[in-house]
């Protein structure tokens, strides 16, 4: 292990900072896919330092999957081409479904993980792209630093005794008492050895701090954005480099579900929601014209997807004054919208729902009779899509029934970019699920979006999140 290695160990945490994703305070990333015949339910807990360990789940719907192997990959580049030999993960004994691992990820940028799965119908293996981005340094824990420095004295305190007490006494014949000279020039050692342990920890304190500093400037920093209304009812959002260490573009953007930017605007109260598609104006720089809106504050969070295969969210705010706007086309969307035939049903609304354990939600959409709808189509080549946000904004993620993976990022690390499990369908089933684990408890409002005879339709559900108890392992949800 190099000292930066070490450094880092020693100095990241549990808690981050800032996510190294695309989804604010959502770093986990779940994808629902097919390995061969197997449907795999996959969660990856990035880690927080780099070098670091991540951690993998994978939940197969199927009895029958008698072997689990996970490796981690460059998305691209030579690197993706050679895997290692894969870890075996360990099928847990209170569920046989059930398969957990770990893995090194050992330098920033754009991963892969490659889940493969045997069993009596075949092998199959399913990529997930994975951003590992150092996201997080704390300082040492107070007990910790009392410790290491109480030892650090008592090291220095014995190393100056020592040579003090060689440089008295050496040579004494057993029983002898140090004469005056004996003791002075122990003094004189003592003073020169408490000189040198002096300069010793000075200097290690010097080294200690620019490897610290080094380090700070190595953690992720997300991207920036300026928001504005600017003639008559047009956005401008402006994306900002905030200075990370590592190089990044503002002109490498890769279109995802056909659009360079995913833009959503929300009210504070979370009780309107708009899903825009902003259009390049230069590098970096995106314009908006905007439906109809009442004055005040609303949040943006921008998602884009580089050419590596990494996904962002930028997030800023914006004041206006009433907006009569214009009307909304193609994929753009808003609610709450007057006019809907039918609503979404949330199978289960009500069910209490753990921080930190996988959940499929899963919601029915009727016509208006009640019956299931039978018009669905693909909205940007997904059955549907969900956004997850906390009431405190501290939580955002947009969430397609194939995971938190952007599509873009599929499309490279895999030749099928759309959900293996149901865009093949000639016909949309009247019901759309989304596997997600809430970070952390609160409350939170979930966003439903599917297309319906060529119009999108929304609806919105509260949930309340709860912590998960002090003891024991959740088991994650089917």
């Amino acid at each position: 292990m190099t000292r930066r290695s070490l450094l880092a160990a020693l100095l990241l945490a549990a808690l981050p900072a800032a996510d190294a994703s695309a989804h604010i305070g959502s770093p986990t990333v779940f994808l629902d896919g097919m390995a061969g015949p197997y449907r795999l339910l996959v969660t990856i807990k990035p880690p927080y330092a780099i070098p670091g360990i991540a951690e993998v789940e994978v939940l197969t719907t199927d009895d029958d999957v008698s072997q689990v192997r996970i490796v981690p990959l460059p998305l691209t580049g030579p690197g993706a081409q050679f895997a290692p030999v894969p870890d075996v993960a360990k099928r847990s004994s209170q569920d046989p479904r059930l398969f957990t691992g770990s893995l090194w990820m050992m330098t920033a940028g754009a991963w892969q993980v490659r889940v493969a799965a045997s069993g009596p119908r075949g092998d199959g293996q399913v990529a997930v792209p994975v951003p590992t981005l150092p996201s997080a340094t704390l300082g040492m824990a107070p007990g910790l630093k009392v410790l290491l420095g109480a030892l650090m004295l008592i090291l220095c305190g014995g190393f100056v005794a020592i040579v003090a007490t060689i440089a008295r006494e050496a040579g004494l014949e057993p029983g002898d008492e140090p004469d005056a000279a004996r003791r002075r020039r122990g003094r004189i050692a003592g003073v020169a050895a408490a000189a040198i342990v002096g300069a010793a920890v000075l200097l290690g304190n010097i080294w200690w701090g620019a490897e610290a500093e080094a380090y700070a400037r190595y953690v992720y920093k997300p991207l920036e954005a300026d928001a504005a209304i600017q003639g008559e009812g047009y956005l401008r959002i402006d994306l900002k480099d905030p200075g990370w260490i590592r190089t990044r573009r503002l002109d490498d953007f890769v279109p995802d579900h056909g659009h360079l930017m995913h833009l959503f605007i929300l009210s504070p109260a979370l009780d309107r929601l708009l899903h825009l598609h902003p259009e390049q104006a230069g590098v970096g720089t995106f314009v908006q014209p905007l439906p109809g809106l009442a004055a005040g504050t609303y949040e943006v969070f921008a998602d884009v997807v580089h050419q590596s295969g990494i996904s962002e969210t930028a997030t800023a705010r914006f004041e206006t004054k009433e907006l009569g706007g214009i009307a909304l086309m193609d994929d753009d969307s808003q609610w709450p919208r007057g006019g809907a035939a039918g609503r979404i049903v949330w199978e289960q609304q009500g069910e209490p729902i753990v921080a930190g354990q996988l959940k499929t939600f899963t919601f029915r959409v009727q016509d208006q009779n009640g019956q299931p709808a039978r018009d669905l189509e693909l909205y940007m080549g997904m059955p549907g899509h969900a956004v997850f946000v906390k009431r405190d904004r501290r939580v955002f993620a947009h969430i397609h029934p194939g995971g938190s993976v952007p599509a873009a990022a599929l499309a490279i690390a895999s030749a099928q970019a759309e959900s293996a499990h149901t865009s093949h369908l000639a016909v949309l089933p009247p019901v759309v699920s989304f596997p997600y684990g809430f970070p952390e408890a609160g409350a939170y409002r979930i966003f439903v979006q599917v297309k319906r005879g060529g119009q999108v339709q929304t609806e919105a559900f509260d949930a309340d999140v709860i912590a998960p108890p002090r003891t024991g392992v959740g088991v994650p949800e089917r």
